[in-house]
This record gives C-alpha cells, sequence and structure tokens, in this order.
C-alpha cells in the first residue's frame, strides 16, 4: 500500500468513507515501520478499544512525553483520548495532529478522519469529515461489497445524502458508478480535501473477477474526474494488499495506466 499510495516521509494520509478504513491505516503503519520509518497513528473521531491493541504500542493524550520512547522501541504507535462510554476511545484533535506532523522523531502520521457505522459504504454528514489541515493524502473508502445492495440505511450510511450526490434513487441497487460519483465528489469523498492534497479513492474487498471488473468500472469513471489522482483497487486484508494501481499517464488527462501488483510489496508493472 505504501508505494500504491506513494507514502513518503512527512505525509500525512487521512482515510475516510466506510469498508476498511481501520485496517488500511494499520495495515500501510505495519509497512511503513517496516521499511524503517516512525509511524503515528491515530484517529479524529473515535475507535473502538479492541482495535487500540491493532497497534503494537499506544499512547494516551496525558502520555505524549512517552511517544518518542515508544517509537523508539515499536516504530509505530496509536495516540487515543480518553474512553467515550461507548466502548470506544476518542482520538486527537487536528491540532495536535498539525504537531505531530511537525515533530522531527514521526515521519509519517496515520489518521482515520471519519465514522462509518461498520457499513461499506457512505456519504459525510455535514459535521464529517475531520480532516486535518496538514493531510497530504486523502484517501475515500469504500467496500466493494456494497454493489447490489439497496441504497438504505441498512447497507449505507447516510443513504439520503448518498442518493442525492449519486442522483439516485433510494431503495435502488448500488453501482459502480453510485460508487465512483460519491468517493470523487466534493460534498463526498473530496469533502475537506486540502488545497494541494491528492486524493486517492481507495475501493476495498475486491475478491472475485466480477468485483473486479465492477471496480475498474468505478476506476476508470473516478480518473475522468479532475480532482483525483489515483485509484487503488484493493483486498486490504490479503496479499497482496492492492490489486491494481489506476493513474493518470502524466500529461494527459483521458489516457490512464493501469498497474496489476504482484508480490507482498505491492509493486507491480503496466
Amino acid at each position: 500500500m505504501a508505494r500504491a499510495l506513494r507514502v513518503e516521509r512527512g505525509a500525512v494520509v487521512s482515510f475516510v468513507g466506510g469498508g476498511g478504513k481501520t485496517t488500511s491505516m494499520f495495515r500501510l503503519a505495519g509497512e511503513l515501520s517496516a521499511a524503517g520509518l516512525r509511524v503515528v497513528t491515530t484517529t479524529t473521531t473515535h475507535i473502538s478499544k479492541e482495535q487500540v491493541h491493532m497497534a503494537p504500542a499506544f499512547v494516551t493524550l496525558e502520555e505524549m512525553d512517552r511517544l518518542e520512547s515508544r517509537l523508539d522501541q515499536h516504530g509505530h504507535c496509536l495516540v487515543i483520548g480518553p474512553p467515550d462510554g461507548k466502548g470506544r476511545v476518542f482520538g486527537a484533535s487536528s491540532e495536535l495532529i498539525d504537531a505531530l506532523h511537525s515533530r522531527a522523531d514521526v515521519d509519517v502520521v496515520l489518521v482515520e478522519a471519519d465514522g462509518s457505522r461498520s457499513l461499506p459504504f457512505k456519504a459525510p454528514g455535514h459535521h464529517e469529515p475531520v480532516v486535518p489541515a496538514a493531510t497530504t493524502i486523502l484517501a475515500p473508502i469504500a467496500g466493494i461489497n456494497a454493489l447490489g445492495q439497496p441504497l438504505d440505511e441498512s447497507h449505507v450510511h447516510r443513504a439520503e445524502l448518498v442518493a442525492a450526490l449519486s442522483q439516485q434513487p433510494l431503495g435502488s441497487p448500488v453501482t459502480a458508478n453510485t460508487l465512483a460519483r460519491v468517493l470523487s465528489h466534493a460534498q463526498g469523498g473530496a469533502k475537506h480535501c486540502p488545497k494541494g492534497a491528492r486524493l486517492v479513492p481507495i475501493l476495498n474487498k475486491i475478491e472475485t473477477d466480477e468485483a473486479m471488473a465492477q471496480a475498474r468500472e468505478a476506476a476508470e469513471t473516478m480518473l475522468a474526474t479532475a480532482a483525483v489522482d489515483t485509484v487503488l483497487l484493493c483486498c486490504v486484508r490479503q496479499d497482496p494488499p492492492v490489486r491494481e494501481v489506476w493513474a493518470r499517464t502524466a500529461g494527459m488527462d483521458r489516457e490512464v495506466r493501469v498497474y496489476r501488483c504482484h508480490g507482498a510489496a505491492g509493486d507491480g508493472s503496466a
């Protein structure tokens, strides 16, 4: 994932949407720390107490003086706030994330900047997402398993907003075009994208040829949107996590280059 996202030292990657934010964040953190980078993960919303233990180490907001030593020992540390009383913990403020980004002992900051009620697809509410100003890569995610499901609150978070952004009726099936329109929309996946940040939508949970065909259709549609830099087609829980990388050929707005990835490192060739 690190190579596909083009994550470099100094990056702040914010994950929004649904269908694999937490898994993607920790998978990327593991890759980066294994490569020798010092990585901080956190959330601007909340994370479950069980998910806290997906990180090799964590510090609370009251223990920030211990962050450097935890990074020395583990290479990756999660920063968390107090419990919310619902089996979850809060994360960090945007101001703290900006401060983490500027620290000499932190190479990369990864942020879960949105909640999705454990559903694979969503549109952001009026107060969402909480994207730090320091974000250099905004990655809106959707699970491909949303395809074919009815556009309602049982299957899609904030279904009415998704219907409005995708210009389709409530209750109609979610299609590749639905995913593409919402993930690339200025009030959808691109909402609150800081100026200069790259928008890299991720279609996740692609496990079948049929799902891959539909994901490719969505990727092609998204790359026709000027705001979209690159599209990743993934199954983050498997190896390799990235199956294909769709990107524009330099200087050619309508031509795309597809990288099919091989091996756990996610390397690919056109």
